[in-house]
């Protein structure tokens, strides 16, 4: 189910609209797709057009003296009777509603609330020196369920076609005349919406023009009945009717639902009521109106698109209509509600993962008496003895391991020596084996007896010619080596 959502007050900001909004909101673009422009600009005006100018053009239309003819009118009267600038007489034209909102304001039994919307209200008019109007229409909320099988820029493009089609429905015409710059924004981290400014300037019967909202909305509001002013006095009637016995308890129909189900009955009110009564409950049908046309023009743009798109019949909240701010506020209140069911929720979820891991780590239950915070810290007690003997362990390894390096290093020398020790026997035997001959040569004996030092001679030479055929070369160039470097010193000494 979606809800319409409308909202209007003396909130409008130029500073919200245009280029200005732009640059605001230009960190909020949260939820924008692919494409999608952060304001899309209605009336055929661009997002550089100047929105005071814009405000001027309609209070013109509305009776209000352009710059230079109230130049030229100023002129005429008398001294004292002059305004200082253009901004002063905007100002007391918008007197007499200004003065109401001061006395709602300050009367006593006000409630804080609206006193502080009021004052919020007033605050923007000394800062524009002017009334505007401002409006927020929604053709769904945030926390709105999206259509299954629709994409959120299925959804947003079917949001942005509605409001468009929207601005130029001739009721949402009729009913805000005074609409100078109207926008859907995309850039805000809320849902995709239409924001409007208006002014409420009214020519009187004595040609006299003032800030007039409550008669501009009486006079939009004839005019869409067709200046039948017993129809508007019997919605008026049928509205005052719903307002006495209305449930506004969440899950109940909504007034506005009953009243249209009893205008289009035919239904009759059940009594005719004082023209005081009625025109408290002008502003209230003028807003029921706008709703009721938004939602038409919704269904129609969700059935083209195959969007099955639900409304809302009942009360989501109290039913009380709600400004712009304290809408707000009830949205950031009801964030921080799921934000804590949300944490609640995770809460929940985060003590039966740490159950879990207890149960696991240490082999069995968490006594119940134990709070979240001490069966984490008996988790880590336990996982640091477990580090401390692992460690323990790995060094143990790790010492053991260094002694069997050593051993083996030791045997690979061992074995390295043991096979040094058989060569070398092997040498020996193989050299004996070959010189044995030699020994019994008779020249070979005769140099034994007659010049023993020849028979030295030839026998080291027969030892070293058969060593040097049974070792490597490895062995070959570790034997010469001193004799080498001998040799490269006596080569540098004679350089």
């Amino acid at each position: 189910m979606s809800s319409v959502t409308f909202e209007n007050d003396f909130f409008g900001s130029l500073l919200d609209m245009a280029e200005s909004h732009i640059d605001v909101h230009k960190n909020q673009h949260d939820r924008m797709q692919k494409g999608e422009e952060p304001v899309i600009e209605l009336r055929g005006n661009s997002v550089s057009d100047d929105s005071w100018k814009l405000l001027i053009n309609k209070a013109i239309e509305q009776g209000v003296r352009s710059p230079d003819d109230w130049k030229k009118f100023n002129a005429t009267r008398a001294k004292e009777r002059q305004k200082p600038d253009y901004e002063t007489y905007l100002r007391d034209m918008c007197g007499k509603t200004v003065k109401a909102l001061r006395r709602s304001r300050d009367k006593d039994g006000q409630t804080q609330q609206k006193r502080t919307q009021l004052s919020q209200q007033l605050a923007y008019f000394d800062r524009q020196n002017v009334l505007v109007d401002g409006s927020l229409w929604y053709i769904a909320n945030t926390d709105d369920p999206r259509p299954k099988g629709v994409s959120e820029k299925q959804w947003r493009a079917f949001e942005v076609e509605a409001l468009k089609r929207f601005d130029n429905d001739p009721t949402y015409r009729t009913l805000n005349p005074g609409v100078f710059r109207s926008e859907i924004h995309l850039d805000e981290k809320g849902e995709v919406h239409k924001q409007d400014v208006a002014v409420w300037f009214h020519r009187d019967n004595q040609n006299r023009v003032q800030y007039a909202k409550s008669k501009g909305i009486h006079d939009s509001l004839l005019k869409l009945y067709n200046g039948n002013e017993d129809e508007l006095n019997r919605r008026l009637d049928l509205l005052c009717d719903i307002s006495r016995t209305v449930d506004k308890t969440p899950g109940k129909t909504r007034s506005d639902v009953l009243l249209f189900r009893d205008i289009e009955s035919g239904k009759q009110p059940t009594e005719h009521y004082t023209q005081r009564e009625r025109d408290n409950r002008e502003i209230v049908l003028w807003r029921f109106e706008n709703i009721h046309a938004l939602q038409q023009v919704a269904l129609q743009v969700a059935k083209e698109r195959n969007i099955d798109y639900q409304l809302s019949t009942v009360y989501e909240t109290d039913g009380q209509h709600q400004n712009r701010t304290t809408y707000m506020a009830a949205r950031q209140a009801q964030a921080k509600v799921k934000g804590y069911k949300r944490a609640v929720y995770a809460d929940k979820k985060l003590q039966k993962q740490i159950n879990s891991v207890y149960t696991n780590a240490i082999g069995h239950d968490p006594d119940p008496g134990l709070s979240p915070l001490e069966r984490v810290n008996e988790i880590a007690v336990h996982l640091k003895s477990l580090k401390e003997e692992a460690q323990k362990l790995q060094d143990q390894n790790e010492r053991e391991q260094q002694k069997l390096d050593q051993t083996k290093r030791q045997n690979e020398l061992l074995q390295q020596q043991t096979s040094n020790w058989q060569q070398f026997r092997l040498l020996l035997v193989n050299i004996i084996e070959k010189l044995w001959n030699l020994m019994f040569d008779r020249d070979m004996r005769d140099d034994y007896k007659n010049n023993h030092q020849r028979w030295r001679d030839s026998m080291t030479a027969q030892v070293d010619n058969q060593m040097h055929k049974m070792i490597d070369g490895k062995t070959k160039d570790q034997l010469h080596a001193p004799e080498k470097r001998w040799k490269q010193v006596r080569k540098d000494a004679m350089i």
